[in-house]
C-alpha cells in the first residue's frame, strides 16, 4: 500500500510540472512606431515631407469648405452659434478650413447666397486683417451674438446680410478678393430639410457631405472636428 501511495504522489507531481510550448499572444494589426502619415505629393498644399505613409488626404487647393448649417434644427438644441437664441437664420454657418502648410490671408473674400449673387451684393465680406493659420477653422455665422470657443476657430457674423441658405433650394458661392470663384456648394442636392448640418466624415478627407449625426456625431460641430475635437 506505501509503495501504490508513492506511485500516486509521483504521477500527480508529474502531471503539474508539465509544460508545453505556447505561441507567445501579439497584438492585432500591431502599430508601426516607424510611420509616419501624412500626404506624400509634393504637388499638395498640405505636402508632409515627414511622412513616411500615403494618408490618402492630399489637398491642392488652400481653402476648404468642411461644414454647411442652412437648417438650424428647432428649439435651443439649434442655437449654433451659442448665444442662447435659437434663429433660423442667425444659426446658419459655413466652416472653412486652411488644409495648406502656410498662413492664408481670407481678407476681402466674399460669401454669396443665389439672391446676393445674382444681384452682386456679397451675404458677407471677411474683415481685413484675417489670417488663418494652417489646419484652423474660420466660421462665418449668419447673424447673432457667438457665445463660446469653438475649437479656437476665427469667428465671424455675416457682415452685410444673413445667409439665408434656402432649405429647398441654393447654392453657397465664395469669392476671393478679387472675385475668382473658389468654392461652389449647392444646397438643392442635400435639400430634405436635415435639422443638422452637412459635413465630411472623416473631417476634411471625405469627398462627399453626409448629415452630421449620421454617425451619431450630433447635429453639428461650428469650428471643430465632427467628434468635437480642435483642428
Amino acid at each position: 500500500m506505501q509503495y501504490k501511495y508513492l506511485a500516486f504522489v509521483v504521477f500527480i507531481f508529474s502531471l503539474s510540472c508539465e509544460t508545453e510550448d505556447v505561441e507567445p499572444i501579439s497584438p492585432i494589426d500591431p502599430v508601426d512606431p516607424t510611420e509616419i502619415l501624412g500626404c506624400l505629393d509634393i504637388n499638395a498644399v498640405n505636402y508632409n515631407a515627414d511622412a513616411n505613409t500615403d494618408n490618402g488626404c492630399c489637398q491642392y487647393s488652400n481653402l476648404l469648405l468642411n461644414e454647411v448649417l442652412y437648417d438650424p434644427p428647432n428649439g435651443l438644441e439649434g442655437d449654433a452659434n451659442g448665444d442662447g437664441v435659437r434663429d433660423p437664420n442667425d444659426d446658419e454657418f459655413v466652416e472653412l478650413i486652411n488644409v495648406s502648410n502656410s498662413n492664408l490671408d481670407i481678407s476681402g473674400y466674399e460669401f454669396y447666397d443665389n439672391t446676393n449673387l445674382s444681384s452682386g451684393m456679397p451675404n458677407h465680406i471677411v474683415p481685413q486683417g484675417t489670417i488663418l493659420a494652417p489646419m484652423k477653422a474660420y466660421v462665418v455665422f449668419g447673424g447673432g451674438n457667438p457665445t463660446g470657443d469653438f475649437g479656437g476657430a476665427i469667428v465671424h457674423t455675416a457682415s452685410a446680410a444673413v445667409l439665408n441658405l434656402n432649405n429647398a433650394s441654393d447654392t453657397l458661392t465664395i469669392k476671393n478678393e478679387i472675385g475668382e470663384t473658389l468654392i461652389v456648394f449647392d444646397v438643392e442636392a442635400l435639400s430634405n430639410n436635415p435639422d443638422e448640418s452637412y459635413t465630411r466624415i472623416p473631417d476634411i478627407c471625405a469627398d462627399d457631405f453626409v448629415q452630421h449625426n449620421s454617425t451619431s456625431l450630433g447635429l453639428f460641430s461650428a469650428g471643430t472636428k465632427s467628434n468635437g475635437d480642435p483642428f
